[in-house]
């Protein structure tokens, strides 16, 4: 289960997480009032009469009764409450606050795909690792301008997700706009039940490993360790993959990064009280700190994946490489509410052992390589393109056993062709070669 922080408002708040969120579960919305200071009484109330009053007169006086009913005009006072705060805090329907807390545990229905609303876009964060989404082709970055040929300014951004949800087998059709490609592309894909697998490695070579996790969900660390400890022995050197990585438990990702470093800050994050920080601290027992690491992040890496690469970057542990992390660097808190539903707001921000902030910043790689290698238009004759050229012989089998070349030709051709990774796995092979 995941571990249990000091709330600022004096209640036990459960860490959970979904689409590039890291937030706190409130089960209840009254409890989370104990501790906190109101105003004024007389002030208080003052402004909510006019409030209330304006509210009488909707109910009693509008026109069409159906459409101000008392929940639906707290429904929609309470919507535009929050669609003035930022792009994370939402009022959500009891339906879909529902399904969020069934997304936590790591198994959902639809087609895989994270998303964030920026300024009344949906954008896609990352497909989920081998969902229908992904396996269609949708990119990190892609912007959905439809669903099932809907317009997406004819709706807003919770009838939006929750509109690409669905049983199991039926349809869904997504219009998605892409940089530098002139013309909308369709993807018509069948929703799934989505079971997200966090980690999962393979061998790069005889003496390096590669892991990648895919969200950060309740079993991540343990995951992680188990396979630290399978090859602990034989392993030089690891590139941790966290691209498209959107997130998940900040205790998962705590645990993440205190396998690779013996002691110091991992994260704080700080509330209203800029006084009040909560710190979460790594420890030398079980460390895995004897081998060089290459942390692969790109622009769909974010919330909890960005603070395990800003704290092993903070620590001098592992190099970072790929391009510029998403820039999620808030918490949000999920309080249910009366009726089923629930509010999701921002209560706080995060920051890197070096007192860094990620927010609308994200995590600067230490090198910048791009995915894939841009192509020439003409390619460079080797000896070997030569007709008739000699064959080789080599004197010794330490051409076989050291080269990276050959390694590299042993990977799945995905792999092969991912610049990103080979980049790492030549920095991880050159540093255990230099040492």
């Amino acid at each position: 289960m995941s571990k249990v922080l000091n709330h600022k408002y004096g209640v036990a708040a459960k860490v959970l997480s979904t689409y590039a969120v890291l937030f706190f579960y409130l089960p209840s919305y009254s409890q989370s009032l104990a501790d906190n200071k109101l105003p004024n009484i007389e002030e208080r109330y003052r402004s909510l009469e006019t409030f209330a009053r304006a509210v009488y007169f909707l109910e009693t006086m509008y026109v069409d009764p159906d459409k101000v009913t008392p929940e639906i005009t707290v429904s929609n006072a309470l919507g535009g409450i929050v669609s003035n705060l930022d792009p994370h805090t939402v009022l959500m329907p009891k339906k879909a606050f529902e399904q969020l807390t069934i997304d936590t545990r790591g198994k959902f229905g639809g087609v895989g795909i994270i998303v964030s609303q920026e300024r009344g876009r949906l954008i896609i964060i990352a497909p989920i690792e081998d969902t229908p989404a992904m396996k269609a082709g949708v990119k990190s970055g892609d912007e959905i301008i439809a669903i099932n040929d809907k317009p997406l300014s004819s709706m807003s951004g919770k009838d939006a997700v929750e509109m690409m949800r669905g049983p199991p087998g039926s349809e869904l059709k997504l219009t998605i706009k892409r940089k530098n490609v002139e013309k909308p592309i369709d993807f018509v894909m069948k929703r799934e039940i989505i079971k997200v697998r966090s980690v999962r490695g393979q061998a790069l070579s005889a003496d390096i490993r590669y892991i990648r996790i895919t969200s950060f969900q309740e079993n991540t660390g343990d995951e992680l360790i188990k396979i630290l400890q399978k090859y602990r022995k034989s392993m030089k050197g690891l590139v941790l993959d966290l691209r498209d990585n959107p997130g998940g438990l900040l205790d998962q990702s705590i645990k993440v990064v205190d396998a690779f470093i013996e002691s110091g800050l991992v994260v704080s994050t700080v509330g209203r009280d800029p006084d009040r920080i909560e710190r979460e601290f790594a420890h030398k027992k079980g460390t895995f700190g004897d081998f060089p690491m290459v942390v692969l992040v790109n622009e769909g890496s974010a919330s909890a994946s960005e603070i395990v690469a800003g704290a092993l970057q903070d620590h001098q542990r592992a190099l970072i490489l790929g391009t510029k992390s998403f820039g999620k660097g808030s918490v949000q808190t999920l309080v249910s509410l009366p009726d089923g539903s629930g509010l999701k707001l921002t209560v706080a921000r995060y920051f890197t052992p070096n007192d860094r902030s990620i927010q609308a910043k994200g995590i600067d790689p230490d090198i910048v390589v791009h995915r894939q290698l841009s192509r020439s238009k003409k390619k460079a004759k080797r000896e070997s393109d030569l007709s008739g050229h000699i064959e080789s012989n080599d004197l010794s089998t330490l051409s076989s056993e050291s080269g990276i070349l050959n390694s590299i030709k042993n990977w799945p051709s995905v792999m092969q062709k991912d610049h990103q990774l080979v980049t790492a796995y030549t920095y991880v092979k050159g540093w255990s070669i230099f040492k």
